[in-house]
C-alpha cells in the first residue's frame, strides 16, 4: 500500500499526474471515437451538468425534488427562442437561459420550503410529467416557441470557424467533434464552481440543513435563504444543460423533457454517487452509454434469442442498475474510493503543537505542583 501525507510534495505530484492523464484523455476522446459516439459523449456531458444540479438539491440539501427535467426543457426552449426568433448567437443565450431558470427555481423553491419528503417528490414528479403537455398550449404564443408536438428545428448551425478547421483536424461534416470541446468547457466550469461551492461556507450550511435542520437553525444558519438560493443555483445548472442540449442537437421537442428524463437524472445520481461531485459525470456516462449498449444486446436462449430492441432494453438496463446498486450501494464513486483505499491512502498531517500545549495523556505524568 502507498501511503502519503496530505498536502505533501509527493501527494501534490500524484494529483498533478492524475489531472494531466485525465486532461489527455478528455482531449484525445473526440479524435479517437467515431462521430456518433462523440455525439453520445456530448449528451453525457450536459446530462452530467443537470445531474450536478439535482445533486445540489437532493444530495447536499436533502430535498426530494425530482423534476429537474423541467429546467432542462426551459433552458432548451429559451435558447431556441433567442436563436431562432431573435437571431442571437448561441453564446448570448447561455446566460439568459441560466438566469431565467434561476428565477423559476427561486419561485419553485419558496413553496418547497413548506413541502417536505415524499410530498415534495410527488409534486415535482407531477410537474415533470405535466411539462410536455404545457408545451402544447396554444395560448400566450407557447406553441410558437416550443413547436408543439412536432418540436422545433434550430436553423443556426454550430460549426467550427475556419481558423479552427485549419489548426485542428476538424471537418465541417463532423460538427460533433467541435461541439464536444464547447460542451466540455461549460461542463468543466460547472464542476469547478460546484466543487468550490460545496467546500465553502454555503456548502457546509447545506449539509448541516440536510443532516439536522433544527441544529443548523440553532447554529445560526439562515435555512430559508440557503434553501431557496440553492434551488435557484440548481435550476440554473439545469438551464445550462438545456442550452447545451439545444446547441448540440439543433432540435427541441417538449416530449424529450418529461418524466423519463427526470428518472434518468435520478438514476445517474444514485449510480454515480449521491453527494459526490464526480458522481455526476460517472452517472451520466452510465445512463447514456450503458442504456445504448443494452439496445444492442442479444442473449441466445436455445430456440429463442432475447434482443435488446424495444421494452426489453429497459429491462436489461434495469437489471444492470440493480446489480450495480447491490455491489455499490454508495454509488460507483464510493466503490472506486473503497478499492483505492486498499492500495493508496492519504493520511492527514497532525498540527504542530505549541510549547504551552500539553498533549492529552501526558498531563497525568506531570509532577504535582502542590
Amino acid at each position: 500500500m502507498i501511503t502519503v501525507e496530505a498536502g505533501s510534495a509527493q501527494h501534490r505530484l500524484h494529483k498533478m499526474i492524475m489531472w494531466a492523464l485525465l486532461g489527455v484523455v478528455l482531449v484525445a476522446l473526440p479524435f479517437i471515437l467515431p462521430e456518433f459516439q462523440v455525439g453520445r459523449m456530448n449528451r453525457a456531458l450536459y446530462m452530467a451538468i443537470a445531474i450536478l444540479g439535482l445533486n445540489l438539491v437532493l444530495g447536499y440539501n436533502g430535498l426530494l425534488a425530482l423534476g429537474h427535467s423541467v429546467f432542462i426543457g426551459l433552458g432548451a426552449f429559451v435558447t431556441t427562442y433567442f436563436v431562432q426568433d431573435q437571431n442571437w448567437d448561441y453564446w448570448m443565450t447561455v446566460p439568459f437561459a441560466m438566469a431565467f431558470c434561476f428565477v423559476i427555481g427561486l419561485i419553485i423553491g419558496i413553496p418547497a420550503l413548506r413541502i417536505k419528503g415524499l410530498y415534495l417528490a410527488l409534486i415535482t414528479v407531477a410537474l415533470a410529467t405535466v411539462f410536455p403537455s404545457l408545451g402544447k398550449i396554444e395560448n400566450f404564443g407557447i406553441v410558437k416557441i416550443t413547436g408543439g408536438a412536432n418540436g422545433r428545428d434550430i436553423t443556426e448551425d454550430l460549426v467550427p470557424p475556419p481558423w479552427v478547421v485549419d489548426a485542428l483536424p476538424f471537418s465541417v461534416s463532423e460538427p460533433a467533434r467541435y461541439r464536444y470541446f464547447i460542451v466540455l468547457a461549460f461542463t468543466l466550469a460547472a464542476f469547478w464552481v460546484v466543487g468550490n461551492l460545496v467546500k465553502s461556507r454555503a456548502g457546509r450550511a447545506l449539509v448541516a440543513i440536510r443532516d439536522n435542520e433544527t441544529g443548523a437553525a440553532v447554529s445560526g444558519v439562515d435555512i430559508t435563504r440557503f434553501k431557496v438560493l440553492n434551488f435557484g443555483v440548481s435550476a440554473s445548472l439545469g438551464g445550462l444543460a438545456g442550452a447545451m442540449w439545444a446547441m448540440d442537437k439543433g432540435f427541441v421537442a417538449e416530449q424529450d423533457y418529461g418524466f423519463i428524463l427526470a428518472i434518468e437524472l435520478l438514476v445517474g445520481l444514485v449510480i454515480g454517487g449521491v453527494a459526490t461531485v464526480p458522481g455526476a459525470i460517472v452517472g451520466a456516462l452510465v445512463v447514456v452509454f450503458v442504456k445504448e449498449f443494452t439496445k444492442n444486446v442479444s442473449i441466445p436462449l436455445g430456440f429463442y434469442t432475447l434482443s435488446g430492441d424495444g421494452p426489453l432494453s429497459q429491462a436489461i438496463f434495469g437489471f444492470i442498475l440493480i446489480v450495480v446498486t447491490f455491489f455499490a450501494p454508495g454509488g460507483l464513486v464510493w466503490l472506486f474510493r473503497l478499492i483505492k483505499s486498499k492500495f493508496y491512502r492519504v493520511v492527514p498531517v497532525a498540527p504542530e503543537l505549541s510549547e504551552q500545549v500539553i498533549p492529552l495523556g501526558q498531563d497525568e505524568m506531570m509532577p504535582s505542583m502542590t
